[in-house]
């Protein structure tokens, strides 16, 4: 498929587009580029399940190991898939809003005598209540009981808390575990939840995961020290993730488009993403450069074609 336009005040622009399935963030709203290989500074975005990924380059070492991969049973990819989708949904603060000024912790408490509490904070002055429970499925059932119920005669409001603490890591070795994830990013400070992203047709890592943690500071802390490190030949990349965008396991999954050829001067981020703009609205475009050609890639948000 082709698309050709005229680039504003410069030569017409012909670009050649071919789909592709990378590892990189996979929700719609935060996919960051992947970093190359060490030893490969100036690859393309190599694709975490397609072949044609580097047409030029047969026999990389990365297409080897991906060929190299032992099939697993469909029992198994179901269980890491399945692991995967737990840990999504485990999202167990919550918030409750419009409580009455005096409102106590023990009201709190009170309020949500059916479940477990892990922490809870009142603040006064503001009728608000952030409350830390046991897992995912009690919060859920919390905000699905007492949404707009009535407490002292004020309707109060329960939702799931909104996080500034989820990172994004890409770029991670096709071999690496659920485990070995875990180990890399545990010690900046206490996890609310860390998962990787499988491939839903093979069951491998797809080569990025998602960590949120219980402070800002950690995850901060975390993502300084993390991107550009060394894991294997692989330079690790790390990226704020928007939460509200992890609602569910599709959307975890990366929507992206390669776009090849571009003019050697062809530098814009921005008008490739204007060019794309005017069949879906792109949520990240950036124009990466490698020897004798230019490398575009512009991701899509969820309302592309889903990758698996």
């Amino acid at each position: 498929m082709g698309i050709s336009r005229e680039k504003r005040g410069a030569h017409p622009t012909q670009i050649t587009l071919r789909t592709a399935r990378c590892k990189m963030a996979a929700a719609s709203s935060m996919q960051p580029p992947t970093a190359p290989a060490v030893k490969r500074p100036n690859s393309p975005v190599p694709d975490s399940e397609s072949p044609e990924s580097r047409p030029e380059e047969d026999g990389a070492p990365e297409d080897t190991i991906l060929r190299d991969m032992a099939e697993l049973e469909p029992e198994e990819i179901e269980r890491r898939l399945e692991k995967t989708r737990r840990e999504l949904s485990n999202r167990r603060k919550i918030v409750i809003k419009n409580l009455p000024q005096d409102a106590t912790n023990q009201e709190v408490h009170d309020i949500l005598r059916d479940y477990e509490l892990k922490y809870c904070f009142v603040d006064r002055n503001k009728g608000t209540a952030f409350v830390t429970l046991l897992n995912g499925d009690q919060a859920q059932d919390a905000i699905r009981s007492l949404h707009q119920t009535s407490v002292r005669g004020r309707d109060i409001s329960v939702q799931l808390q909104p996080t500034d603490s989820l990172l994004c890591v890409t770029n991670l070795p096709y071999t690496f575990t659920g485990t070995q994830f875990q180990e890399l990013v545990r010690s900046y400070g206490n996890i609310e939840r860390c998962f990787i992203v499988y491939s839903e047709l093979t069951g491998h890592s797809k080569g990025y995961g998602f960590v949120e943690y219980m402070k800002k500071d950690s995850a901060s802390r975390a993502r300084s020290e993390l991107l550009g490190k060394v894991q294997g030949d692989r330079l690790l990349m790390v990226q704020w993730s928007d939460v509200n965008q992890l609602s569910t396991a599709q959307h975890i999954h990366s929507k992206c488009l390669c776009v090849e050829r571009l003019p050697v001067d062809f530098d814009s981020s921005e008008e490739l993403a204007h060019i794309f703009s005017e069949h879906y609205k792109p949520v990240f475009c950036q124009v990466s450069h490698r020897e004798r050609s230019e490398l575009g890639l512009e991701t899509h948000t969820h309302t592309g074609l889903r990758n698996k």
